[in-house]
This record gives structure tokens, C-alpha cells and sequence, in this order.
């Protein structure tokens, strides 16, 4: 009963219906496949337990120092700027963090890797925890997998690199031999059944972190909160074998739907009523429509329409659930998400965005 209350709470932020709309989950810019009941239970248990990792104060502080700068030279590197969140399963973007089995920095390279790559591993001075030369690094060994994969294995795609990257290339080159390429279906070692699961729900509570905190009626960045009400449930770490039947039929029965496809991301100019000098988190604000919101699944709102939603304070923002999913965003004008708390607190009207995802019909 209590694992089928969490599944109808949270699961409601990771399917989508005709009530809710889309509700797209992504890594490295392909649909996770949630309509696919063992993926989303699986996904949503491990949602559960990083909660408490991406909580932690000092853990947030490093991120926005490290996040954006890791980006930065994914995008140099050409690879997908989801993987910035790996370093936070991999090491918390603590520097000298160093494993059991040898491997260290914030990327938790193995000695051996960092020396094919070039770097100096010593007793005397190790570059792995060197950020510059550690992420250089990184992201080459993961575009190698990518490329090595796609030319040995004949099939690649960012779940299986970045599993190889965690497991090791040849590891992942056999297990796709034997079980074919669709990571979230493969029987690997309990670590690396989690690995990619991990990364996603790091990413979806840094980016969208006001779904869920409506979900668990509190703000999952509020230590004190979180101490109390966090749910304690360990994910399964493998899929069953006693299930692969019943996975390969539902994938046989999912084979021929499409995920949607976006058209376009618009910018629709709105306000928030502010000044509230009380503001708690989960409390309701006003927003304002200054120009007509029409998006796919919800239809048209016309300007003037005014409508109230929940904030929740996260570090010194406030994010907003609108009720689209991940249809409609809160930005401020310069197109970060949510507002200053400050703003808040002291200005009567704040102008807004609202991105509004419009997919292919």
C-alpha cells in the first residue's frame, strides 16, 4: 500500500495523460521511455533517494559554482549538456573525492584511464584533481565511448556511452552483444542498472524541482523538512528476470508510439502580483496574462486571464508549479527560471516569461 501511495503522489510528475498533458522526460535530449511501467516505477524510486543527496547545502553551493562551468566546455566538446549532472552522482564535485577501487576527482577517474589520456598519476602530483584537466579528460573519454560504440557495436545512443562510462566500454560492447542496445531493459551489475537513473534524477530535481515539491507537500530543498518526510525506500537496484517477459511485451506493445516532437519554444509576456511580505514557501501567487497563451495540450488563455499557483523557495529563487508539466515554464526577463526572492517580497508587479513548449500535432 505505502509503495502504491508514492507511486500515485510523484508518479503523477512522470506520466502524462489527457488531463495533464505532456509530461516529457529526457537525457541528452532522447525520451526516457516512462510509459513503460518498470522504467517509471524504477525512476521514481530513485528520484526518491537522491532527494536527500541534492538537498544537501554544501552539495548546491558546489553546483552552482561547477554546473555552469562544466557546461561550458560540454558544448566545446559537442556533447550533450545533460551530463553535468554526472559529476554530482559521481563525486558531489568535490575534488579530491576518491573511491575504494582508486578512482578520484569530481569526474572519479581510474588511474590507469587518466594516464591513457595523458594525465600525471602520482604520489606527487595527480591532475585528476585538476578540474580543468580532469573534465577535459572526462569528456573525451565519453565522446570516445560514444564514437567506439556507434563503430564496434554497430548501435549507440547516450544511455549506453554513458553507462560504458560507469561499467567500462568493453563491459557495455558485451552486454549489447548479448542483450541488444536498450540500456533500460539490460541485465548489468546493480551499479550501473542505477547509473543512468541516477543522473536523470539528479537533473529533474535541479531543473524542475517545483514538480515535486507540490508532489511531496513540502519543499525537498528545505533541510529541516526533508529530515523528517523524506521518504527512506531504497531503489530495486536490476530489473527482475522473473519480468523480462512481461517488459518485452509491453515494449512490443509501446513499439509504435512516437514521442511528440516540439515545434517550437515560444516566450509569452505575463506578470506576477507581488509584495508579499509573508511569503512561505508553498504559498499561492497571482499570475497575469499579458499576451494570449496557447499551448498544445491545454488550449488557448487569453490575455488578461489571471490564475494562482504555489512558489517554492530554492536558494535565493522562488520557482512556481503552473499545472502545464513541463509545458510551460516560469522565467524572469532575462530567461532564468523563477524570480528573485527579494523581488518578491518587495516589488508589486513583477514582468515575466512564460516558455511555452508548442509540439507537432
Amino acid at each position: 500500500m505505502k509503495r502504491l501511495f508514492y507511486i500515485c503522489v510523484i508518479g503523477i510528475a512522470l506520466i502524462g495523460g489527457a488531463a495533464q498533458g505532456q509530461h516529457i522526460i529526457t537525457f541528452c535530449g532522447e525520451p526516457v521511455p516512462i510509459d513503460q511501467d518498470f522504467v517509471r516505477d524504477k525512476l521514481i524510486n530513485v528520484i526518491k533517494k537522491q532527494v536527500r543527496v541534492v538537498n544537501m547545502p554544501s552539495l548546491r553551493q558546489r553546483a552552482n559554482i561547477y554546473l555552469p562551468l562544466v557546461e561550458r566546455y560540454l558544448i566545446a566538446y559537442g556533447l550533450p549538456t545533460d551530463l553535468k549532472y554526472l559529476p554530482i552522482v559521481e563525486s558531489g564535485f568535490l575534488t579530491k573525492a576518491e573511491s575504494g577501487v582508486g578512482a578520484k576527482g569530481i569526474w572519479q577517474i581510474m588511474p590507469a584511464t587518466a594516464r591513457g589520456y595523458g594525465m600525471q598519476v602520482s604520489a606527487a602530483v595527480d591532475e585528476r584533481e585538476n578540474f580543468d584537466k580532469a573534465t577535459r579528460v572526462a569528456c573525451q573519454l565519453i565522446r570516445d565511448n560514444y564514437l567506439n560504440l556507434r563503430k564496434l557495436a554497430g548501435t549507440v545512443n547516450w544511455p549506453l556511452a554513458i553507462a560504458a562510462y560507469n561499467f567500462g566500454i568493453g563491459n557495455i560492447l558485451d552486454a549489447v552483444r548479448k542483450q541488444g542496445s536498450n540500456y533500460f531493459t539490460m541485465k548489468l551489475n546493480p551499479e550501473t542498472a542505477l547509473y543512468v537513473y541516477k543522473i536523470i534524477a539528479v537533473k529533474e530535481l535541479f531543473e524542475y524541482p517545483e514538480l515535486y515539491n507540490s508532489k511531496f507537500g513540502y519543499n525537498i530543498f528545505s533541510s529541516a523538512e526533508v529530515a523528517g518526510k523524506a521518504p527512506q525506500e531504497e531503489a530495486d537496484d536490476s530489473v527482475d528476470p522473473d519480468m523480462i517477459n512481461a517488459i518485452e511485451k509491453q515494449i512490443a506493445k509501446n513499439k509504435d508510439k512516437k514521442a511528440p516532437v516540439v515545434k517550437e519554444e515560444q516566450y509569452v509576456l505575463a506578470h506576477i502580483e507581488g509584495k508579499m511580505k509573508n511569503f512561505r514557501d508553498g504559498d499561492m501567487v497571482t499570475i497575469v496574462l499579458d499576451e494570449d497563451l496557447e499551448t498544445t495540450n491545454y488550449g488557448l488563455s487569453f490575455k488578461g486571464y489571471s490564475f494562482g499557483v504555489q512558489g517554492w523557495i530554492i536558494d535565493d529563487r522562488v520557482y512556481f508549479k503552473l499545472g502545464y508539466g513541463h509545458d510551460v515554464t516560469l522565467l524572469d526577463l532575462d530567461k532564468q527560471k523563477g524570480v528573485l526572492l527579494t523581488d518578491l517580497l518587495s516589488k508589486k508587479r513583477i514582468n515575466v516569461l512564460l516558455k511555452n513548449i508548442v509540439y507537432e500535432k
